[in-house]
């Protein structure tokens, strides 16, 4: 019914399920892009930002080549790198009395829904204990002075993950979303956080250091951990983040996460009148996982093969393409990245097509998707690549097919209608589509197969910008 009820259609369709009163981007009761606790002391974080020496290229980064892991154990330096460049300020711009805030990674309408919270055990120079990640001050508020890896291994179903050096979750707000896009910026959530984490594993990557995403874990489990809501606030993904940091490889044990004592720290208000709409609160706990049983469910599910085969064809590397003059780290490239608001109507290389794509459909490290194997199609409209003719074509295995030949013109009107209109559709070089069978992925994978969907979708296109900007073509 949420798919349903938010898809857009050329033909005018009732919007019944909007919160009544409901105001489009009210710039009186815009959400802050901030969440801030009152109270609370900040820990800055170390501001050497710079890659280190001898950081690979962020060409080397995205084709899968990566330094030999240095450490078991994170520093605050690498912490910080991580957090920056996933999802940190980079810069602003005044607007009159306003002042607008750009992240790291990419956000419709750069309303950024997401938090970060880092439980940290083994990292060098931080006191353990569970921190929340504040970007305005680039500063880190700490919100449980405890270890609470243990905690989280119980929620998520692997005792892996109480020896991880640090266990990064990222929860969405979905009212900074929906503030602008309505019941439809609950899928915005997902879309952001897989963009964020896209950033995240290719920092990861280039210092060597290995990450692994976990999409499903008992929802209400994580909120208490987190002190959240589930609600208006709600986890999304949960990353391990480094090599157990005890040298013998033994970790803790699980540990319930209701012996934690309930948090009640206060928070600043969102905004004025937040609101909340009903048909995202019914999809985010419909696809909710609610006890062990389900848990153990969907951890079954994963195991076995579903999705399609890209294994054989998508190798771990790829080749490295052969562009001199753009050797920029993956720090230099994430700052460089921007979404373009302007594309001329030219060509480019095949490389430029095959390597980017490559680059991006490479498999993603989660366990809702087998190794080799990913949840998505992906649909092409290509309007100015050499050696291709302009048409409809599909990625699938590291070969481009093609579906439907057509003029160039027809291709490109098409491209911009699918795309709600906005030239940039057509005015590309090609326009990528992600497409899922979700009959397929929910008799599955259940309904939490939908938010894996979703987030699989958000790396690939998160990637997609990394690797055009990459080469020094144009993306959004």
């Amino acid at each position: 019914r949420y798919h349903d009820e938010t898809s857009h259609s050329p033909r005018p369709r009732s919007r019944h399920q909007v919160v009544r009163a409901f105001w489009p981007m009210d710039p009186a009761n815009r959400p802050s892009p901030f969440k801030r606790y009152r109270d609370l002391e900040r820990e800055p974080l170390p501001t050497g930002l710079d890659p280190p020496d001898g950081a690979p290229t962020a060409l080397e980064v995205l084709s899968g080549h990566r330094p030999p892991i240095r450490s078991a154990a994170l520093d605050p330096a690498v912490l910080a790198r991580l957090l920056y460049y996933s999802g940190g300020v980079t810069r602003y711009a005044q607007e009159g009395q306003r002042r607008s805030w750009f992240r790291a990674s990419a956000s419709a309408g750069n309303l950024h829904p997401l938090e970060l919270y880092a439980a940290c055990g083994a990292v060098s120079g931080l006191d353990t204990g569970l921190y929340h990640f504040d970007p305005g001050s680039f500063a880190l508020a700490r919100v449980r002075p405890i270890d609470v890896r243990a905690h989280l291994a119980h929620a998520v179903g692997d005792p892996a993950l109480a020896g991880t050096a640090v266990v990064i979750v990222i929860t969405g707000i979905p009212w900074r979303t929906t503030w602008k896009y309505a019941e439809r910026g609950w899928r915005h959530v997902f879309w952001d956080a897989g963009s964020l984490l896209a950033n995240l594993l290719a920092v990861a990557a280039a210092h060597g250091v290995p990450a692994h995403l976990v999409f499903g874990f008992i929802d209400g489990e994580v909120s208490h951990i987190l002190g959240i809501d589930g609600t208006t606030e709600c986890a999304v993904a949960v990353v391990a983040v480094g090599e157990p940091a005890d040298e013998r490889g033994t970790t803790a044990e699980p540990a319930e996460p209701s012996e934690l004592d309930e948090l009640r720290l206060q928070v600043e208000p969102l905004s004025p009148d937040p609101l909340e709409f009903p048909l995202v609160t019914d999809a985010q706990h419909a696809t909710d996982l609610d006890a062990a049983d389900a848990l153990a469910s969907w951890r079954e599910a994963c195991a076995t093969a579903h999705g399609r085969w890209i294994g054989t064809a998508a190798p771990e590397t790829l080749d490295v393409p052969l562009h001199g003059e753009l050797r920029d780290p993956m720090a230099t490239l994430i700052l460089r990245r921007g979404s373009t608001r302007l594309m001329a109507r030219r060509t480019v290389p095949p490389v430029d097509l095959s390597w980017v794509l490559s680059a991006a459909t490479r498999p993603v490290p989660a366990d809702a998707i087998p190794a080799g194997h990913t949840l998505l199609t992906h649909e092409l409209a290509i309007h100015g690549v050499e050696g291709h003719a302009p048409g409809l074509y599909e990625w699938v295995a590291g070969t481009l097919g093609r579906r439907r030949e057509g003029a160039e013109t027809e291709v490109r009107d098409l491209a911009t209608y699918l795309c709600l209109g906005q030239p940039l559709g057509g005015d590309s070089a090609y326009t990528v589509f992600e497409s899922a069978d979700l009959d397929a992925i929910l008799d599955t994978l259940g309904p939490r197969g939908y938010r894996a969907a979703h987030l699989e979708a958000g790396i690939v296109n998160g990637r997609l910008l990394l690797a055009a900007h990459a080469l020094g073509q144009g993306a959004t």
